[in-house]
């Protein structure tokens, strides 16, 4: 029988330890949530492990006394992540962190002003040298620089819209949300209080920019209240989700400009003034598109992509409480959504060819989660 010696039985437990934790981390992300503090026990930012090979959450880290953190964006690198600070009855304000990737913790770096009311969405480009975030309340996005460092500069832009729409929820602008083309060339804001998807050539480079007076403006059906938009992968198809009335309204992307393809709901419930769309995600393989609907219907609607960039409805999901934002891991294999007023984040496969959801009795306990954000792994 062959015999080893104490070192060389020694050296093949640890390299068998070092093979398991390899594999362990491989299958594994980071998940960030952001909270609504007001009111409620929380601490701000919460991190997350998701395994993927199992579907669980393990929480990590949280910040201590971060207010209102209700959208996050994080940096192509990872070194950094961007927190509206939503704050109702104070200033609102941008945050800027370092993520220490190792031990899944993040450092406050310093924070600004926002330059209005309702913060409401955050966006980095790829370079981590520009951050844009907009401001429902009051209508307008600022427009940032960040130093070597991750910090924050004040605003070199604060962009105002201005117009209504009929609606009485839409009795002056209310910019969005702010997102970068795949290609990052343009910026599409979307306001929801003027029905407007704004185009704006975007140049992270120039010390202004956005390109505001050579915007292109999109009129949206009035009512609709455009809120979010999501790019399929190679950015030929885009969608826009309209949180009032609950519609997805797909468009073409070619030649610099959007070319209408379709309208499909997204929720079917009767009662106008309690659909509330919230988020849209497309699947890694660009084959799904989801959105989120609160108020009466309260589920993850699924949707067929068709080569030709139309939606097919597959399927409605029930989830809990007012589901605010959702996420798919980088694999394709879960969607995780945040349901603010159950204070749960749920864990649901994704099935490989229909796109439809089943709960796997995952979930986590968290105070008010508004926005979910995985790393790139």
């Amino acid at each position: 029988m062959l015999k080893l010696s104490f070192n060389t039985c020694f050296i093949i437990t640890l390299a068998f330890l070092l093979s398991c934790k390899t594999r362990e981390m491989q299958s594994n992300q980071y998940v960030f949530v952001g909270t609504y503090t007001d009111s409620s026990h929380t601490n701000g930012i919460y991190i997350y492990n998701f395994d993927e090979n199992k579907g669980t959450l393990r929480e990590i880290s949280h910040t201590d006394n971060i207010a209102n953190p209700s959208y996050l964006a994080l940096t192509k690198d990872e070194k950094y992540l961007y927190a509206v600070n939503e704050n109702p009855d104070t200033i609102n304000t941008v945050s800027a962190f370092s993520f220490d990737k190792e031990k899944g913790t993040l450092h406050f770096l310093n924070k600004v002003p926002a330059n209005g009311s309702a913060a409401c969405f955050v966006t980095v480009d790829s370079t981590g040298k520009v951050v844009i975030e907009s401001n429902y309340g009051s209508g307008n996005f600022s427009v940032y620089k960040t130093d070597d460092e991750g910090k924050l500069s004040s605003a070199v832009q604060i962009i105002q819209h201005i117009g209504k729409s009929i609606n009485q929820n839409q009795s002056q602008a209310r910019a969005h949300s702010t997102i970068l083309s795949p290609d990052e060339r343009f910026l599409f804001v979307c306001d929801l209080g003027n029905d407007t998807l704004y185009q704006y050539p975007f140049d992270a480079k120039s010390s202004k920019p956005v390109d505001e007076p050579h915007v292109k403006t999109y009129k949206i059906n009035p009512g609709f209240g455009p809120r979010h938009l999501a790019f399929a992968p190679g950015g030929k198809f885009v969608y826009l989700l309209c949180e009032l009335e609950a519609k997805v309204i797909a468009y073409s992307f070619q030649d610099d400009s959007l070319t209408y393809l379709q309208t499909i709901t997204s929720t079917d419930i009767p009662d106008s003034n309690d659909k509330g769309s919230a988020a849209i995600r497309i699947s890694p393989d660009g084959k799904i598109l989801y959105t989120s609907n609160r108020g009466k219907a309260n589920d993850i609607a699924v949707f067929k992509i068709n080569e030709n960039g139309t939606l097919d409805s597959v399927a409605k999901i029930k989830t809990d409480k007012h589901p605010r934002d959702f996420n798919i891991s980088s694999d394709g294999k879960f969607l995780l959504v945040a349901s603010r007023d159950d204070n749960t984040i749920k864990v649901y496969s994704i099935h490989a060819d229909t796109g439809k959801l089943s709960y796997i009795n995952q979930s986590v306990s968290v105070s008010k989660p508004v926005s979910i954000l995985f790393n790139k792994k």
